[in-house]
């Protein structure tokens, strides 16, 4: 686009803060304010990566030892990332007064109506583009994508307000992690027509893992949520029955790479390296139990974990790609799950 300084009104020859004011106009033109607080908005949120890593693994996953499409793989984790991202600024729209007392960065000011507008419309932005992207890919993807924005509606809505609600909050959260998951599941069968039970398998420790890292970040906000009436699982139950809970999912975890392995003939490598990880989880969850009071110490251990679901998804897409590679030499096909 050209621009043209003259179509610009300018001051009488002279005049103090012309050219200053000529400057500035054209900087408003060139680089809009809005831009700097869209950058905000995405930095302030990066932890929605998370997502975005699910979806990538489970579309490895279910692709196995077959190339993938890596503009589809692109266009599924695009879609997830925007999604989730959408989802956590529309719950910071709805969130100000207990995200205030917890002392957690706000990304918009209720006061500034340019912050607030660039916010909302970013929101309404994101989640038109995944919508569009998932459908793009199959009509499955595209519904989960849906799917994922009815949940993040009735979580933050205020009619709805879910996550004010007892294990709801919880469960809503992982459902999204399930969705993400199914996400990069179903964008890789349009591609590859092949399904992957240990796809699955993926899917619902993806969910699990939202009652580790949910819980956990709870026991961080455990004041705020008091004082904003809300009932999540270490205030209704306690801090230690709590830590139990989330022993018990980890377990139950170890069970999935047991079927995934003994069940879905995932490689015995995969159940290795997932039990190991497993162990790794046990071992770091006792640790922040005995100093769940460092606000310091569970954000540390919530990073670990959340790198620990990486490891997860690497450990079963190893299980799964080995398994297709021994059949293959075997028979000279890969096998169709």
């Amino acid at each position: 686009m050209e621009i043209n300084v003259t179509d610009y009104p300018n001051k009488a020859i002279g005049e103090k803060g012309s050219t200053r004011s000529t400057k500035k106009e054209l900087s408003s033109l060139l680089f809009p304010h809005w831009i700097p607080v869209l950058f905000s908005i995405i930095k302030s949120r990066m932890l929605v990566y998370v997502f975005a890593v699910i979806t990538f693994g489970t579309f490895l996953i279910t692709a196995g030892a077959n190339i993938p499409d890596l503009f589809t793989l692109i266009a599924a984790t695009a879609a997830s990332y925007l999604v989730a991202l959408a989802t956590y600024i529309y719950n910071d729209l709805t969130d100000y007064t207990v995200d205030k007392i917890n002392q957690r960065e706000i990304i918009h000011d209720q006061k500034k109506s340019l912050q607030y507008q660039t916010t909302l419309y970013s929101m309404i932005g994101f989640f038109a583009i995944s919508i569009l992207l998932s459908f793009s890919i199959s009509i499955a993807t595209g519904v989960s994508s849906l799917i994922f924005a009815g949940l993040a509606i009735a979580y933050s809505h205020p009619r709805t307000h879910l996550k004010d609600r007892f294990i709801t909050k919880t469960v809503v959260t992982g459902a999204g992690a399930f969705v993400a998951s199914v996400m990069g599941m179903t964008a890789a069968v349009a591609e590859t027509d092949v399904f992957s039970n240990i796809a699955l398998m993926s899917s619902v420790i993806a969910f699990l893992f939202y009652f580790i890292l949910g819980p956990l970040g709870d026991i961080g906000d455990i004041r705020g949520d008091r004082q904003g009436g809300r009932k999540t699982i270490p205030i209704v139950i306690g801090i230690k029955r709590t830590f139990l809970l989330m022993d018990g999912i980890v377990v139950f975890i170890g069970v999935i790479f047991a079927v995934s392995y003994f069940v879905f003939g995932m490689h015995v490598i995969g159940l290795v390296l997932g039990l190991t990880v497993c162990s790794v989880f046990l071992f770091q969850i006792n640790d922040v139990s005995k100093h769940y009071k460092v606000k310091s110490k569970l954000k540390k251990t919530r990073t670990t974990l959340r790198y620990s679901v990486f490891a997860t998804l690497i450990a079963m897409w190893m299980g799964v790609v080995l398994r297709d590679i021994v059949v293959w030499f075997e028979y000279g096909v890969i096998p169709l799950e």
